[in-house]
């Protein structure tokens, strides 16, 4: 009856079994690189930057829809992350300029996030000032670079205008805001964890869920809660990030940070616009991010 009974796999057979997926997983990152290579030869035509956040988004989310068993799928982020990175390497010259301020520790923090996001691979510039990352980006020495989360907090902060603010003015040729760093959160981590965003000279593509950035030119006597109600009756879901007051000008701009992709032509920005007549006298798009994934959903 004992030879009846199917022998379980010994340690040998369990561990060949392992150097086989192994060479299986090798071949396909092989073949991705390949595929990778003759994408960035196509595009090279038209010069494009390879980078494309609202399609890496996408491949997120159908990697955590059909995530299963006991790999940690934070794992499997981290190492898609680096896959993602390798390929856009092949596809093109693809450099990341970081802000990199004092102190020390907040320095690193972005380091860290960028290499994480970026990959291990990737070369990263150092930049000291806000302004040093959009200008590496506007000169074509950076592809993307990575800057602070906006917020009321961080624009009090800043020692010179903020840098989006500074994204207002520049015409089409301007950064975009394109991502949001890290892309999978976790509800049990705290809002003083490191976050991050990332710009790039892109058009804004709709990853199928996503947040836009709208910064508003308005008057210093109109109210938030006034702006908000404006765009609830244009179907606007509004939330503000930041607002900024210049010396100079006796206006000043907020941004909001609006549920879905927002293109420029949307007739909902300009309803909401003509509704508060002299109030706010103009947008503009600075571009938007794909909602980030959530760890604690998987």
């Amino acid at each position: 009856m004992a030879d009846s009974k199917k022998r379980a796999p010994s340690l040998n057979s369990l561990r060949r079994q392992i150097d086989k997926i192994d060479d299986r997983i090798h071949d396909l990152l092989m073949r991705r690189i390949d595929v990778a290579r003759t994408i960035g030869e196509q595009k090279s035509q038209s010069e494009g930057v390879p980078y494309r956040p609202a399609r890496e988004a996408q491949i997120m989310r159908r990697l955590a829809a059909r995530h299963d068993g006991l790999f940690p799928f934070p794992v499997a982020v981290r190492i898609w992350r680096e896959i993602i990175s390798a390929s856009l390497g092949v596809e093109g010259k693809f450099v990341v300029s970081v802000y990199v301020p004092e102190p020390l520790e907040t320095g690193l923090a972005y380091l860290a996030l960028a290499r994480t996001y970026f990959g291990s691979e990737t070369p990263l510039l150092h930049a000291q000032t806000e302004a040093g990352v959009l200008r590496a980006v506007r000169d074509g020495k950076a592809a993307v670079g990575v800057l602070p989360i906006t917020s009321d907090t961080h624009t009090r902060r800043a020692s010179a205008e903020p840098w989006w603010y500074t994204l207002t003015a520049g015409g089409s040729e301007r950064p975009r805001i394109v991502a949001t760093l890290p892309w999978l959160t976790r509800s049990e981590t705290g809002s003083d964890d490191p976050r991050a965003m990332a710009v790039a000279r892109l058009a804004p593509e709709a990853s199928g869920e996503d947040i836009s950035l709208i910064a508003f030119e308005s008057t210093e006597d109109i109210s938030r809660d006034r702006i908000r109600k404006e765009a609830e009756n244009a179907g606007l879901a509004l939330d503000w990030a930041a607002t900024w007051t210049h010396d100079d000008q006796a206006t000043r701009w907020q941004l909001a940070e609006i549920d879905g992709f927002i293109p420029d032509t949307d007739p909902r920005l300009d309803n909401l616009v003509s509704a508060l007549e002299k109030e706010v006298t103009r947008f503009v798009n600075l571009g938007c991010y794909a909602k980030p994934g959530n760890g604690a959903e998987v």
